[in-house]
């Protein structure tokens, strides 16, 4: 049973990032080859333009929040539900972000999220599992891709990938087949909000080892 799961969840992931739509916040995607990599981990990486001054902003405001995944895995009020709930756990995490409070600090951020891929779990294969061998096996997926863009000249200033994956941990909310990848997007959420604060408290970027960062962030 266990490597059966394991098989279907590696063809449907496979299929899913086969068949993703690329990130479109912008008609002309920005050129990002020289920006820094501020934090590369497995499941987190974040790119800072080296042009923009971050001392500028004092305030961030989401933005558009979109769904691109595959159309054809998903009904049209799954994947509302989906950019709903990422766009109201943005809205408010991100009024705790702790930005520049210089007295020069009078622009606004505005940061566009795009769920770039999620993947729901098997109920019914995760009731068994959990009966047989005590965890769910069949574990739901969510990544979001994040612009955080000057709000009135439209310059980016960063960007933020999270891949996430639920826990054998989360009994309950496997047994949904959404159940994983919505409190997924809501940790992501939390994390872009602390990962932008900590771009503010260390504004100038600098290259950080993979091994120096968590594989959970």
């Amino acid at each position: 049973m266990k490597s059966q799961t394991r098989s279907i969840a590696l063809k449907v992931g496979a299929f899913l990032l086969s068949t993703g739509i690329p990130f479109a916040w912008s008609q002309n995607t920005p050129d990002i080859t020289n920006w820094k990599t501020t934090k590369e981990s497995r499941r987190l990486t974040i790119r800072i333009n080296p042009d923009a001054n971050l001392s500028l902003y004092s305030t961030i405001q989401v933005g558009n929040v979109a769904y691109s995944g595959p159309a054809g895995k998903f009904k049209q009020k799954d994947s509302d539900k989906l950019v709903r709930l990422l766009h109201d756990s943005l809205e408010r995490d991100l009024s705790n972000a702790k930005l520049s409070q210089h007295a020069s600090a009078t622009r606004t951020l505005s940061l566009n999220a795009n769920i770039t891929h999620v993947k729901r779990s098997h109920p019914i294969v995760n009731v068994i599992t959990t009966a047989t061998v005590y965890v769910p096996l069949d574990l739901g997926e969510a990544n979001v891709t994040a612009w955080i863009v000057d709000r009135a000249t439209g310059q980016p200033i960063a960007e933020i990938e999270i891949v996430g994956c639920g826990q054998i941990y989360q009994v309950v909310s496997s047994f949904q087949a959404l159940g994983q990848s919505k409190l997924l997007l809501k940790k992501e959420s939390r994390t872009i909000a602390k990962e932008l604060s900590r771009m503010h408290s260390d504004p100038q970027p600098s290259t950080l080892s993979a091994a120096a960062i968590s594989s959970d962030e």
